[in-house]
């Protein structure tokens, strides 16, 4: 992906795979992507796509037992060498909010008890006042009274858990963002409350990455997207460009089916085997499959930042 300003995060033929009694379950196949400084970067997909083990990826957070290929690059600090990883480096320079933010707090803790200990860990001998003061400060970046920090992560409504997940984010300083469905279960206007609240994280230097299935959302909140299926990069490019001129097939039905309320994209039923097998992940669904798709085509660039993983492309 080639783009004028600074990547902060670089994923090059990233591959992420989980071992089992048989084999590698690879979640994450071959991605390669950027993701611009100070930028609002959408990774869409439906659930399987491998957004969310990407996700974690850049957070530091895979499982022991998985197994990786390629490389990527945090801040310009290799954390992933081929089959070495080393995510210490990057602890603290990456946070991320968990797709259910209330799983996450401690729930015999107040948040004003999980609050003091996320800014104590980020700035040392404050006063007591000075520690008030800077919480309160925070909270009025989500638009949230003191009041809750009285609270038990129980007491939150959703959108009030996910605007402290917010906040707490916020004061540990970090250089990137990685939120997982921030709008989920949450009604529209909680959605574009939110989404607000995540754009207006770049003033403050933080580069945000989303993991979502909403691409409508995506629209309206991301600079940036790269579209997931199968655990492949089907579709990269600025927001603008590929909702104007959306070329893979997986996209167009994405964004069909948000504009026409559909529940199913041209669902049909696969098998784990053709799923994972050779040639192009979208093959098994795709209305254009050709002879040429038994083969996984290469991300093709139609422009300096809009690239496409399909045969009919160019062809």
């Amino acid at each position: 992906m080639d783009l004028s300003n600074e990547g902060i995060v670089k994923a090059k033929m990233l591959s992420i795979g989980y071992e089992t009694d048989e084999d590698i379950l690879w979640a994450v196949k071959d991605v390669s992507l950027e993701v611009p400084k100070n930028s609002i970067f959408c990774i869409v997909g439906e659930s399987g796509s491998g957004k969310t083990t990407l996700g974690n990826a850049i957070s530091g957070l895979l499982p022991p037992y998985t197994v990786t290929r390629g490389h990527l690059i945090v801040d310009n600090i290799l954390v992933v060498d081929n089959n070495k990883s080393n995510f210490k480096v990057i602890r603290g320079a990456v946070v991320r909010i968990p797709q259910n933010p209330s799983s996450a707090l401690n729930p015999y803790l107040r948040i004003g008890a999980i609050f003091e200990d996320v800014v104590k860990s980020r700035t040392r001998n404050l006063t007591k006042a000075e520690l008030r003061e800077t919480i309160s400060k925070y909270l009025s970046t989500v638009q949230l009274d003191e009041e809750v920090l009285n609270l038990y992560p129980y007491q939150l409504s959703g959108g009030m858990a996910q605007r402290v997940a917010i906040a707490m984010a916020l004061a540990a300083r970090p250089k990137v963002i990685v939120a997982d469905e921030p709008t989920s279960n949450l009604d529209a206007y909680l959605r574009s409350l939110v989404g607000n609240m995540l754009r207006g994280l770049v003033k403050f230097g933080i580069t945000v990455i989303i993991i979502t299935h909403d691409i409508v959302f995506a629209s309206h909140v991301c600079n940036y997207i790269t579209v997931m299926y199968g655990g492949r990069v089907v579709e990269v490019g600025g927001v603008e460009e590929v909702f104007a001129n959306p070329l893979h097939p997986y996209t167009v039905g994405l964004i069909e089916a948000a504009l026409l309320k559909k529940t199913t994209v041209n669902s049909t039923k696969i098998n784990a085997t053709e799923y994972y097998g050779a040639g192009c992940v979208y093959k098994h669904k795709c209305p254009h499959r050709s002879e040429p798709c038994r083969v996984m085509p290469p991300l093709k660039h139609v422009s300096k930042t809009h690239g496409v993983a399909c045969w009919r492309v160019g062809a």
